[in-house]
């Protein structure tokens, strides 16, 4: 594992400990790591039946109602893309693994580019598991994507609200512009599911703000 890769993995880590806290989860166990540590973990891989070394586990702060209240972050470090479903169907694995997919949810960290086969694995498992998962190249988490100057902000409209605002709008979800479920960064990173109504805010030379609402669809 060269210097360049062991960097990836240790500000990616960084990236989404910020994402997975400002999301309402606990990360204080997992901050304390530098890239010495990152390349230890890497050299010791699963031990004696033990998880992967980079592997997490972060419960909520606060339990939400209608939220999943723990998150499982794997690591792979190998190919994965040829034989994704097995991988992931072994993690999610109620009998076997104990992964309880109405409280958990799984994000997978791989150093491969994440394409069409894995946004159909992704859409696979919320049809055919009712599990949430998502998965991200490292080398897309070096850099915060949602502090990025040129992506607008995106919030996720709760579903409590949805039908107020179409309401409001005189509109139904099916006339909203659509946003690609798991294959848009964003979505993926905010954790839009297919259905979800997200609420997209960009500055304005005019108005100051415009505000406009899309539909994730798969």
């Amino acid at each position: 594992m060269n210097n360049e890769t062991i960097d990836v993995l240790y500000r990616s880590r960084i990236t989404l400990l910020d994402h997975l806290d400002s999301e309402g989860y606990d990360t204080t166990p997992y901050r304390k790591f530098s890239t010495k540590e990152i390349m230890e973990m890497v050299k010791a891989g699963p031990v004696a039946g033990a998880p992967p070394a980079l592997m997490m586990e972060l419960m909520r702060k606060v339990p939400e109602e209608g939220r999943h209240s723990k998150c499982v972050v794997v690591y792979t470090l190998g190919k994965i893309k040829q034989k994704l479903s097995a991988f992931t169907l072994k993690i999610i694995d109620k009998d076997e693994a104990g992964f309880d997919p109405t409280t958990t949810e799984l994000i997978v960290i791989t150093l491969e580019p994440v394409v069409t086969v894995f946004h159909a694995m992704a859409f696979a498992c919320h049809t055919q598991h009712a599990t949430k998962v998502r998965y991200f190249r490292a080398m897309a988490l070096v850099n915060n994507p949602l502090k990025h100057q040129l992506v607008p902000l995106h919030e996720k409209v709760p579903a409590a609200e949805e039908e107020e605002l179409l309401k409001s709008m005189y509109a139904k979800k099916a006339q909203l512009p659509i946003i690609r479920f798991h294959e848009d960064p964003i979505a993926r990173l905010i954790g839009l599911m297919p259905d979800d109504i997200v609420k997209i805010t960009r500055p304005s030379l005019t108005a100051g703000e415009c505000v406009g609402y899309r539909i994730c669809r798969p």
